[in-house]
């Protein structure tokens, strides 16, 4: 069984990007979002092949030892992007010299962009120094930190919120194949 570690963006306290117009921040979406995926991931009827734990930041120098200290065998980390409440589409990053990372970020990648259809702004290598790349860098697990939609823009937040079910899909397969990656 793997183990995968599921990493809330930023805090209750520095709650990141906002939705002006419906109040919401990334940190409160991707804390709803990341406890209904890692319940979905519960099958009482089905042999589990993934163990989930759910990581919250203490502080941003912290959080890759947090992470590193469950012992995971890769890394999501949940975020949106914000810009000018016009920009749009998804994006995946990854440590620039993770072979792991970008393979696991492509298939993230490519399962949210099929169901969110908002435009595809590819898989991004980032390095220590970058926005992002400190736990992708400092992480001992390959990991990707996912901006599925611009939470600034109404457009890509109704689109994401009208057909979330599918969306929760889309991460649930992108564990999963990630899992059947690492087997391989």
């Amino acid at each position: 069984m793997k183990k995968c570690a599921l990493v809330v963006g930023h805090t209750a306290a520095r709650s990141g990007a906002r939705n002006a117009v419906y109040n919401i921040s990334e940190f409160q979406w991707n804390d709803r979002l990341v406890h209904l995926l890692a319940d979905s991931l519960h099958d009482p009827i089905e042999e589990p092949t993934l163990e989930t734990e759910i990581i919250y930041r203490a502080t941003y120098n912290q959080l890759p030892n947090d992470v590193n200290a469950v012992n995971p065998d890769f890394v999501v980390s949940f975020h949106c992007n914000a810009y000018n409440q016009q920009a749009s589409g998804t994006e995946t990053l990854y440590y620039h010299s993770s072979t792991k990372g970008k393979a696991i970020a492509q298939i993230f990648q490519d399962n949210i962009v099929s169901v969110l259809r908002l435009p595809d702004r590819g898989i991004k290598p980032k390095g220590a120094e970058d926005r992002g790349g400190y736990l992708l860098r400092y992480t001992k697990a390959p990991a990707v930190l996912l901006e599925p939609f611009f939470i600034d823009n109404v457009k890509d937040y109704d689109r994401v919120t009208i057909i979330f079910q599918n969306y929760l899909q889309a991460l649930r397969k992108s564990l999963f194949e990630t899992v059947d990656y690492l087997e391989g």
